[in-house]
């Protein structure tokens, strides 16, 4: 029976193909590349973050802190998964901006890829 593999080996893989992505950029002539699709792609990606975090955010939630407590070999672990939670939310509120922020990216390029690719014949 094979075992699948842990949640994080995908949150690793993601990084790696976005890592791979950026050198990829780094070196394409951004005259010759289709700017929405950027904008689809950054709000598909933060979107993802944020449904993580969410996830996250819930299942921390659910930590019997009680338990975590009499299970600690140190002092108020309980009050560090609090700033854990805070931490996490304030991730969501930066990430909430961020999809914001692209989906204004996303409308701007599509705009400016309708007004300069698509332009009219001329006689027309």
């Amino acid at each position: 029976m094979t075992s699948s593999p842990h949640p994080i080996e995908g949150v690793y893989e993601a990084r790696e193909a976005l890592d791979r992505a950026l050198a990829a950029q780094v070196q394409s002539n951004i005259a010759q590349l289709d700017w929405p699709a950027y904008g689809s792609g950054l709000l598909g990606v933060l979107s993802s973050l944020t449904n993580l975090a969410d996830v996250l955010v819930d299942q921390i939630d659910q930590t019997d802190r009680d338990q975590l407590y009499r299970d600690a070999l140190r002092d108020h672990p309980h009050e560090a998964l609090d700033r854990a939670v805070a931490h996490l939310t304030d991730m969501r509120r930066v990430l909430s901006t961020a999809i914001h922020e692209a989906r204004g990216y996303w409308e701007e390029a599509q705009h400016i890829h309708d007004d300069t690719t698509h332009r009219p014949e001329d006689g027309d």
